[in-house]
This record gives C-alpha cells, structure tokens and sequence, in this order.
C-alpha cells in the first residue's frame, strides 16, 4: 500500500536528477490509509462495512446504517522497503569484504596438518589444500616443488625451482602446466574437505592467473588482498556459503538501489466517540376488511461521531550520483573508505551464478576510479518529506427509507492541524550520515477538510451493503516547512461492496475508484484492491483478507491481512507482503510490514 495518496506538494523550484522534476509544480500524494484493526485485517475493506467503529474515517455514511454506540482506539505503524534500508544495514559487511573472505578461505583450524613455506606455517582450509596439492608434504621445499612440477611438465623447473615464485615463473608460457596445476589444486581442495566456496574460487581463476598465485604465497605469507591484487580476479559461485551468500544479495541489492529505492513509514492513530442515533418508527393501520399496512412515521436519527486521529506519515527516497554507479570497494589493512589511501581496489560485478570480483588497474592503482565513479564514494541525495496531522472530524449520517432500498449518505467536516517537512541533502556511504533537521523552520497549519458518503442496501437484498467515499473534497492546503511550496491533500474515490451472512460472517471489498498519484519516487502511481472475512461472534472475532496495489513496483506482492479481538478491549492487526524479502541486520522479513493494536465496543 503506497503511503502517501491524496497529497500534492508544490513548490517553485526542487531539483530531482530524475528527468521529471525541476523547478516546476510537483504532485505526491497519500494513500487512503487505514484505520482502526478490524479494516486493516480484511484487506482494508471499510467503505460498506457496518460492523466496524470506524465509519468516521472509511465512509461517514455508515453512522446512518449501524446506529449504535461505539468506541474505538487504535495505534499503528507500517514499513515499506525498497533496496534502501538493506544498504544501510549491509555497507559495513561489504567494506570488510577482504576480511570476511580471508577468514572464509583461510582462517579456523581444519582437521588434519598444515605446510610449512619458507618457514611460515599455512593452516586451515588452504594449508590443507596445499598438503594434498603436495602429496601430503607438510613442508614445501625444493625437492617438492621439483616433484610438483614433473608432475604437471613444468620440464624447465629441475634445477630453478627453489620457491612457489620461482615454479609460477617457470609456468608461465606453459598454458598446459597451468591447466594441470589448477586443476590438481581443485582436486587438492576437495580432497581436503574444503568448502564449496574455496573450491569454486579456486576454479574460477583463470589458469594463467596460477603462476601469480604462486606467487603471492611464496613466502608462506597467504593474504586475501595479496592473493586477489595477483591473481587479477576471482568469482564467488552462489551457495557456496550462507554468509558470503549474503554479502552476494547485499551487492545485488546495491546494484539494485541504483535503479530505485525507497523507503515508507507511516503511523496511523486514533480514538472516535460514535454517539447512537434514534430508530425509525412505524406506523401501522388496518381497514375493516382485515389488510395491514405498514409506514415509517419517522426515519428516527443517524448516528453522531467525533474523533481525534494522530497520524504521520515519511517517505525517503535516495537519488544515486549516475557518475558513481560502480560497486567498486578498497579493501586491505589500513584501507581508508573516505581517501581510497592504502587500499586495493576491486569492481564486484553480481550475475545469476555468483559474484565476480576484478582488480582496477586504473589510473593511480585504481584510486581514481574508486573516488570518480565508486557508488560508496559519490554524493547521493536522500529526497524524504514528512507529513504531520491531526484530524479531529465530526460526522454525522442519515438514512433514506425507499421502496427501493435504504439510502445512507453521510458527511464529515473535520478540522485539520498539521506540518509538513521537506529534507534533502547529499551524503556519502563512504562517511557516517550527518543529516539535521532544522526545527525552526517547522511551520504549523491549521485548515478543514470534508468528507461525503453514500450507502446504499437494497430491499431486494437487505444483506448486500454497497458504499461509495470521497474524501478531503476541498483539496485543504498545507504549508510545507523549510520552503514556499505547500503540501495539498487532493481528492480521493473510493468503492467497497459488504455481505453479511448467518448472522455472524461479513465479506468485505474495497477498491479505489481511480489510481492515485503518490509521494514515492520509485511508485509515483497506487491503485489498491483488497478484501477479506470478518467472523464476528459474541467476545472474539477472527478476521482473514489480502489486498494489493496494482501499481506498485516494490515487489511487496500480495499483502496478508489478519486478525482478532478479544473481549473489545484487546483487538490486534497484521499485514505482511507475500512477495519480495529484505534482510536486515540477519533477519529475512517482508519488505512490507504493518501492525495495528487496539479495542473497540459496540452497545
């Protein structure tokens, strides 16, 4: 559900590197919302529905149809994610790429022993590869190298060969021997019960690669930056590894942010007072030949509500620098972000099987192209606005008897408190965030807003309830802080249809009439559908719906609404998008999410 949908924020000159905005008008806007736990958990079907506190905010003709008491609280909050928060979470983990593959590859001891090199014990996963490599040898000396390179016809080595150096020299023109040699290190690995994530690295590499690879362990010293500034480049296959996987999906979703992200948050609160309306009367007559008729004498009085409705509402949505789209990260002890001083700098590259990571050799060893066009190093604009209000409506809704059927129409007046705040200032990833908000420049508004509805339930079918809102039909205007634009909430049309059944189960429909224009970026159009089953008996309700924004390229999908209420007082709602997953700080969850707690009694 897009969170801003009747909005429209103009200003005289806002600068969005999107092609769209600039110096011109600009239209958001703002979702129809929901309110309240029984709506939000049958797919934000509230327009026809009867058996609900709420008719003040959903359709302020259904205080005419259920002229009850009721009370009702509520307090909500919802999250929609797209790219943005999943790079917040990960960039520390992609930064330490060196250091979390060096301890992959060859930190932690592994069964078995290790090799001596020039003196350096090598352990773990690659000391035992290299002892398979040399045939179970714990120590590398002339005499093994010498054996390793008859093995492979590396002929020239007999009498050269006094370090791994020295052998991957002897290879290099002997595209034959460097085949062998890397194909005896995969096999080295595998024997040694190396992880699927050194084996396939190992594979990766290309066989002119080996020689330098010799190389870089020579003096017994095997660092991960050493290994990857000789070899050139190495890919990580998918599911070789849970963590690296992860690292993988970060990457993916860097490279995704670039193209769109967003992330959306809004709250949703709020206490209504329904005041019970009066019964219609009827009157009955009889002739003197024995036929009844009966007449409504007095449609009797709609329902009266008031409410007090808290609500905030923020999207951020960050412009990435097109000049620095690169994943280009530098790696190494003593590597800093911010310069690109002391690093080695390598370019991830995600693809369906994996990740591919390739030294730049660029002008200055890489560094320029880290600080020209890396997307850590660029200055990236976060456009967010926040929007607070409070509603504090007053409704009122009356009933039409016709033949035909029962004509509700409704309206609500609401006086409207409210500021909106508009934020954008560039920051870099590759920097800890320096983002203030000037309070000072907060500016408060106060304005009204009107809202009309019409039920309709037909004599044919006294179960069937098919209603129709339209809300803030004055379009009220608010100023918006920090500049001279101004946020307006435009209209909105929406359609729900209900049907009650066997006294206690209601099927619910909402839709809206026409797609909305939005405050996001990344979704600049909403349309929402959703519906669901409210199964309402004495003390507790069970309630199950979905819903769905036919425009919306979050990825979120589906959205599963449910929830209950126990004994009135303790009502809770839950949505979760059945589409798209985010990982944030280690846990897989929907990159849509809300929850709503509350109570409402009805008498």
């Amino acid at each position: 559900m897009q969170l801003f949908s009747h909005i429209r924020i103009t200003t005289r000159c806002i600068y969005m590197n999107l092609g769209f905005l600039a110096c011109m008008h600009i239209s958001f806007a703002l979702g129809f919302g929901s309110m309240g736990q029984v709506s939000s958990s049958i797919g934000g079907a509230g327009v026809a529905l009867k058996n609900s506190a709420w008719g003040i905010y959903y359709n302020p003709a259904l205080l005419g149809a259920d002229r009850r008491t009721k009370i009702g609280y509520s307090f909500g909050a919802q999250i929609q994610e797209q790219n943005l928060l999943e790079i917040a979470t990960n960039i520390d983990g992609i930064t330490k790429i060196s250091s979390t593959l060096g301890d992959k590859l060859l930190g932690g001891a592994v069964a078995g022993g290790a090799v001596t090199i020039n003196g350096q014990s090598v352990g773990g996963v690659f000391g035992n590869t290299l002892q398979n490599l040399f045939n179970g040898k714990t120590n590398i000396n002339e005499d093994a190298l010498k054996e390793l390179a008859t093995s492979i016809g590396a002929t020239n080595c007999q009498n050269t060969c006094s370090d791994l150096g020295a052998l991957g020299t002897a290879i290099q023109n002997n595209s034959n021997a460097q085949q062998q040699l890397k194909d005896k290190l995969v096999d080295a690995a595998q024997d040694a019960g190396a992880p699927p994530l050194l084996t396939g690295i190992l594979d990766s590499i290309d066989p002119n690669g080996i020689d330098e690879l010799l190389t870089s362990i020579k003096d017994g010293k095997v660092d991960f930056q050493d290994i990857i500034s000789k070899v050139g480049g190495i890919k990580i296959p998918k599911g070789a590894d849970s963590d690296m996987d992860r690292l993988l999906s970060a990457f993916e979703t860097m490279q995704k942010a670039i193209e769109s992200n967003e992330v959306s948050i809004i709250s949703q609160n709020g206490l209504v007072l329904q005041i019970g309306g009066r019964q219609p009367t009827r009157k009955i007559e009889a002739d003197g030949i024995g036929e009844v008729t009966v007449q409504e004498s007095d449609n009797g009085r709609g329902a009266v509500a008031i409410g007090i409705l808290p609500q905030v509402f923020a999207s951020i949505s960050a412009q990435i620098d097109p000049s620095h789209s690169k994943l280009i990260v530098g790696i190494g002890n003593g590597c800093d972000a911010k310069t690109g001083n002391g690093c080695t700098f390598i370019e991830a590259k995600p693809d369906g099987d994996g990740l591919t990571l390739d030294v730049v050799n660029g002008n200055n060893n890489g560094k320029d192209d880290y600080l020209n066009s890396s997307i850590l190093t660029g200055k990236h604009t976060p456009y967010g606005v926040v929007l607070g209000l409070v509603e504090i409506p007053l409704a009122y809704g009356h009933t039409f008897y016709t033949r035909g059927g029962d004509i509700n129409i409704g309206i609500a007046p609401k006086f409207i408190l409210a500021s909106a705040y508009r934020y954008n200032t560039p920051i870099s990833f590759s920097e800890t965030p320096n983002i203030k908000f000037d309070t000072n420049t907060i500016q408060m508004t106060q304005t009204f807003g009107l809202d009309l509805g019409v039920l309709y339930t037909p004599a044919f079918l006294p179960n069937l309830n098919i209603g129709l809102v339209a809300k803030n039909l004055n379009a009220p205007k608010i100023n918006l802080s920090g500049s001279d634009g101004y946020v307006r909430l435009t209209q909105q049309v929406r359609a729900g249809v209900s049907y009650e059944m066997l006294n206690f189960l209601t099927l619910a429909l909402d839709v809206d009439v026409l797609p909305n224009n939005t405050l996001s970026i990344a979704n600049p159009k909403s349309q929402m559908i959703g519906g669901g089953i409210l199964a309402d008996f004495t003390f507790i309700d069970f309630r199950i719906g979905a819903m769905r924004d036919l425009y919306s390229k979050s990825g979120e999908g589906t959205i599963l609404t449910t929830g209950m209420n126990l004994f009135g007082f303790l009502d809770v709602s839950v949505q979760y998008g059945l589409g798209k997953n985010v990982t944030l700080y280690g846990f897989n969850v929907s990159n849509y999410m809300a929850l709503r707690v509350g109570g409402q009694f009805s008498f």
